[in-house]
């Protein structure tokens, strides 16, 4: 039996980009992570996820995580700024 493929899924300001398959979801990561300056391991809706910040304070991003036997599975991220300031988060400090 096949792997089920990794899902990533961000909601931009601009709509939602969806990337499938490890490779491709493993290089957009990489390159997200080079623009958070702070960040954190947070619940998401009861998922194991994560909250970036700028230097300035201002919420970057916020990912869930879905993991199906032992590996991720799906990675849902926010990065709409509208949408960030309507969700509780905490503090970047």
């Amino acid at each position: 039996m096949l792997d089920p493929e990794v899902r990533l899924t961000v909601d931009t300001p601009q709509g939602v980009v969806v990337v499938l398959g490890a490779t491709k979801v493993a290089s957009g990561a990489r390159l997200g992570a080079a623009t958070a300056v702070r960040g954190r391991a947070v619940l998401v809706n009861g998922l194991p996820g994560f909250v970036s910040w700028l230097d300035s304070g201002v919420p970057l991003s916020v990912m869930a995580f879905t993991v199906v036997d032992g590996r991720i599975a799906d990675i849902a991220v926010v990065t709409d700024p509208a949408r960030l300031a309507l969700m509780d988060l905490p503090d970047p400090g």
